[in-house]
Order: structure tokens, then C-alpha cells, then sequence
């Protein structure tokens, strides 16, 4: 053995005492961790020549222990981004949503919500773009908010953007019986055992590593993007054709039952409110495509990143959403039997989707089912997705102390796992789906997160009006700054922000027409938690005015890469100029 073994395990015990007096406040008058006198002649374990050769030393444990700095680690690659921001739109709310999109609205209203619904996309992620290119590593919801709008704001939007994905869980989770229920028409696998089963696995998956998760996120969206793609060309070529029933349909079913549904009247107004009602559906099918934002200090190079991975998801989110809805629309009408007794029945599974039927209506046998286990693969991704989203929204929250401090307490490769686990328990209210029908509960809570989503994609351009005019109002060039600059604004920012306020307080008309409670209360609930959320922290703090635009923080934070790089260039300098 080491004779100096008992040295460096006495320096060890020592230090932790040390440690836990200070954190224990103990000396109360000190404010960094004290040190101790070691004196090794004095130890009982030591030999004697040892003794004489060590010299007695102060022993701080600050320097002598490692301790969790309690931060998230760049473990995720580009290409991960790259296809979590594209594979959170290409979800359950696309595969399964749309059927009853189909139903209500009709082919051209259906494409036409989702269409509207992609252009405030599209403007959402500019804004965000553009923030995240301003502040770089630091560049998450949370700091967005709290930084141009105020920490009110920042509050409520923490807790209802996390609380909306946590509510999102369980409805993938249920899905994801309803999709088994598809094969599985007796019930031989209890639905208690699925949901014990898919919240253990993307547990798993989100508490190893962030490099993990990625990896898995990046295979399973590859798999969907193989669905929607394999999909598209078999309509193209089943339309024209080329099926075992050697029937084409062509525009068959945008002229019979027509381009639109009446909904709730037979008035030409009807069609109207079909599209609107559609909005919901769309904007569950289209959220999670912001996740990029939430990766700014797990991967490299994030200021220099942002913008062209959202850029580049712009384009493939409304190629692949709109491209194949409307590929869908040429294969099954609004008033196909299976379409309308699926979605009267509440089935919620892959009977419900338009995907699936279009193959059936197609006289394949084989292809219902490999359509259907795709859809059970991206409800799992989006599952995962679910607890990514919200335990770094509430890590970030952390900062301006929004959340419990437990919640940032990360592993050794930078996973935030208490968060993550907490997150992961939303999980087991799919139980609900035990005493209660599935397809009401999907609808229940995909009204809930939708809403919630919509109030976060306004703070997000909210919050870039406000940075927007805050260099205005500073005296500040915006095309002098050294980050990439969004098109159309504030003009953008001001339309998206505009349709989703209106949407959010209009999208629960249905409970009006009859009136029915229950509907009533799953349209608003959401709209009512965020403004108690955001006048009680005002009542709270006693602080009820915005940041002024001339208080507005615009200082421009550099990265670590940045930092690194300007070191290595200040030292080069001087190597040269001396």
C-alpha cells in the first residue's frame, strides 16, 4: 500500500467536514468555505518517516473536493437539434388529429388551417430565431421573457409552458394505448401495464444522458420521416391508380362531398367555423417545433446554430405537414364511413387516422398496420419530448428563482434528474384513461397544452416587440449588431402575435353553441391558470409595471466559444506584437 494512502485519505475526511460546516453556515461569519490547519505529525495512522516528510498544509475544501457545478453539458450534436425541432411537429397531432380535422373541416379547410397555422410558425420561429442569435447560450424562453417583458411574465410563462407539456404526457401516453387498442381489440394488455411501461421507458431515456436522448430522437424521427414520405408517394401513386383496386380519384373528393364541411350551421358561415375550429387540432400538430430554443446550453455553438437549423425546420415542417395532409385529402373524403365512425366513436387510434384509412380505401392489407406501429413510434418520440421540454424550462426558471432549487441538481452528465423524474410522473395520469374513455381524455388535455401553447408562442413574439423597440428606444442600429436579423419585422412578429391572441380567446366557441360546461372549462381553464400565475406574482412582488424599453438588458453576453476563441486571438497578439 501507498505509504502516503492514510495522508490523502485523512486530507479527504478532513474536507468534507470542512464542506459540510460551510454549507451548514458554520462559522456563521464567513462567507467562503473555512480552512483548517493539517498537521501531520499529529496524525495517528501516519508511520514516523512519513511524518517528518509532510509538511503541514491549510486545507480548503473548495479546492480539495470536486462538487456538481450543477449545469447542463454540450452533449447534444447539431444534427440532434437539427431533428428534435423537425420530429415535434411530426407527431400524434399530425398522424391521428388530422382525421378529425378532415371530418370537421373539409380537405381545402383543413389545408387552409394548417396553412395559416404553418405561417405563424413560421413567423414564431423568426422571432425566436433572432433572440437566440442576440443572446446566444443564454438565449431560452424563460430569459427572454423574463429579460424584454418582466419577470411576471416570466413567471406565469414558466410554469404554464412547463405545465402544458406535462399535461401533453399523458395524452401521449394514452395514445399510445389507444394505437395498441388498434391490434389489441380485447384488451389481452391492460392499459395500466402500457402506461407503467412507456413512462418507464422515456424515463429512461431522458435520465441517462442528453446525448442519449438525442440519439434516440434523431432515429425515431428518421423512422417518421420515412412514414410521412413512404406515405405521400403511396397516395400519389394509389390516386393515380396504381393500387390493387386499380381505382383513381384524382380531385375526386374536393368535388364530392366538396372543398368544405358546414360546421354547427348549414349557413355559408358554417364553413367558416369549420376552419376555425380546426385551429386547435393545427396548433397541437404544429407545437414543439420551438424546442430548438431550449438547447441553447447543450450544444455547441448555439448563437451561430440557431438560425439556420430553424430556418432550415421552416421549410420541412410545412413541406412535410402540409405536403402530406393534402396528399391524404386526395385519398380519403371528409365523409368516408370509417373516417366519421372512428371519430363518432372516439376511437383515437389508428382507425382515426386518414393516414391509415387511405391505405385501407387503397385495398392494401399489410401496409394499416406498419402505417399504425409508425404511428406508435412517434407518439413515443413526442412522449420523450414531453419531458425534455418542461424539466429545462424549469431549470432555466431557476435563475430568477421561478422554481424550487432541487430542480437544477444535475448528474455527472449534466441531466437535471430530480426535474426529470418529477416531470416524468405527469406520465401516470393516463391512468385516467382506466374509468374514462381515452379519446376524451386526449381531447380534454390537447385542448389544455394547445392553449397553453398558444400564450407561449405570443410571449415569444411579444417579447421580440419589445427587444424590437427596446434598440429603437436605446439608440441602437439592429443591422449593426453581429447576429442574424429575422425578415419582416416587427411586421411578423405583431401578425402572429395578433391571430394567436385572437384564436385563444375564440377557440372555445363550440361550448357556446349549445352551452356545455365541461367543453367550457377544457377551452379557458388554461387562459385563467396563466393570468392567476401572472397577477399573483405582481401581487407578490408589488411590482406592477413592464421593464421601461429604456431598461431594457441589451448588453450582448458572449459565449463560451466566443470567449474562447477571442482568448486564444488576445494571447496570439501578443505573441506577436509583444
Amino acid at each position: 500500500m501507498d505509504v502516503y494512502f492514510w495522508s490523502r485519505l485523512e486530507l479527504k475526511l478532513l474536507s468534507n467536514l470542512v464542506h459540510i460546516s460551510a454549507r451548514l453556515g458554520y462559522p456563521k461569519d464567513r462567507q467562503q468555505p473555512p480552512k483548517i490547519r493539517y498537521r501531520p505529525k499529529n496524525s495517528p495512522f501516519l508511520m514516523p518517516e512519513v511524518k517528518e516528510k509532510l509538511p503541514e498544509v491549510d486545507v480548503d475544501a473548495a479546492s480539495v473536493l470536486s462538487f456538481p457545478d450543477h449545469k447542463l453539458k454540450k452533449h447534444l450534436k447539431p444534427r440532434h437539434v437539427n431533428f428534435l425541432a423537425l420530429g415535434g411537429s411530426l407527431g400524434v397531432g399530425l398522424l391521428i388529429g388530422s382525421g378529425g380535422s378532415l371530418a370537421i373541416a373539409g380537405p381545402v379547410g383543413m389545408l387552409l388551417s394548417y396553412m395559416i397555422m404553418g405561417l405563424i410558425t413560421m413567423c414564431t420561429l423568426f422571432s425566436l430565431a433572432e433572440m437566440c442569435s442576440f443572446l446566444g447560450s443564454e438565449g431560452n424562453f424563460v430569459e427572454m421573457v423574463s429579460r424584454f417583458v418582466d419577470k411576471s411574465a416570466g413567471f406565469a410563462y414558466t410554469w404554464c409552458y412547463a405545465l402544458g407539456y406535462n399535461l401533453t404526457l399523458p395524452s401521449e401516453i394514452s395514445s399510445i394505448c389507444l394505437l395498441i387498442g388498434y391490434w389489441d381489440t380485447e384488451k389481452k394488455l391492460p392499459d395500466y401495464a402500457i402506461v407503467l411501461i412507456f413512462t418507464f421507458f422515456v424515463l429512461m431515456v431522458n435520465i441517462v444522458d442528453v446525448g442519449a436522448y438525442g440519439e434516440v430522437e434523431f432515429w425515431i424521427t428518421m423512422v417518421k420521416i420515412l412514414l410521412i414520405v413512404g406515405s405521400m408517394i403511396f397516395c400519389l401513386v394509389a390516386t393515380c391508380g396504381g393500387n390493387p383496386l386499380h381505382k383513381t380519384t384524382g380531385f375526386q373528393y374536393w368535388r364530392d362531398p366538396g372543398p368544405f364541411v358546414h360546421y354547427l350551421t348549414d349557413k355559408p358561415i358554417g364553413k367558416f367555423l369549420g376552419v376555425w375550429r380546426v385551429f386547435i387540432n393545427a396548433g397541437f400538430g404544429f407545437q414543439g417545433t420551438e424546442v430548438v430554443a431550449l438547447t441553447n446550453s447543450e450544444v455547441p455553438n448555439f448563437r451561430k446554430l440557431a438560425p439556420s437549423l430553424m430556418k432550415s425546420v421552416i421549410v420541412r415542417i410545412i413541406t412535410f405537414n402540409v405536403g402530406s395532409l393534402f396528399m391524404v385529402t386526395l385519398m380519403v373524403a371528409s365523409n368516408d364511413d370509417k373516417l366519421l365512425s372512428a371519430v363518432n366513436a372516439g376511437a383515437g387510434n389508428g382507425a382515426e387516422s386518414p393516414f391509415v384509412i387511405a391505405v385501407e380505401n387503397a385495398g392494401v392489407k399489410v401496409l394499416p398496420s406498419i402505417v399504425n406501429g409508425g404511428i406508435l413510434i412517434a407518439a413515443m418520440s413526442a412522449a420523450n419530448t414531453q419531458i425534455y421540454i418542461p424539466s429545462r424550462t424549469y431549470f432555466f426558471g431557476q435563475k430568477y428563482g421561478y422554481c424550487p432549487k432541487f430542480l437544477t441538481i444535475t448528474n455527472r452528465n449534466g441531466v437535471p434528474y430530480y426535474s426529470v423524474i418529477c416531470n416524468a410522473a405527469f406520465g401516470l395520469l393516463a391512468l385516467l384513461t382506466l374509468n374514462n374513455t381515452a379519446e376524451q381524455v386526449f381531447n380534454w388535455l390537447m385542448n389544455l397544452t394547445t392553449v397553453f401553447g398558444f400564450i407561449g408562442w405570443t410571449l415569444i413574439n411579444y417579447a421580440f416587440l419589445r427587444y424590437y423597440y427596446a434598440l429603437k428606444k436605446q439608440g441602437l442600429e439592429r443591422d449593426e449588431l453581429p447576429i442574424y436579423k429575422s425578415p419582416l419585422q416587427p411586421y411578423s412578429a405583431i401578425f402572429a402575435a395578433s391571430i394567436l391572441v385572437l384564436i385563444t380567446f375564440t377557440q372555445g366557441f363550440t361550448a357556446f353553441i349549445p352551452w356545455d360546461t365541461q367543453n367550457f372549462f377544457a377551452a379557458y381553464i388554461s387562459l385563467v391558470i396563466f393570468v392567476v400565475f401572472w397577477i399573483g406574482y405582481k401581487c407578490c412582488t408589488r411590482n406592477f409595471k413592464q421593464i421601461p424599453l429604456e431598461d431594457i438588458d441589451l448588453s450582448y453576453p458572449m459565449d463560451e466559444e466566443e470567449l474562447e476563441y477571442h482568448s486564444k486571438a488576445a494571447k496570439y497578439m501578443d505573441k506577436v506584437f509583444g
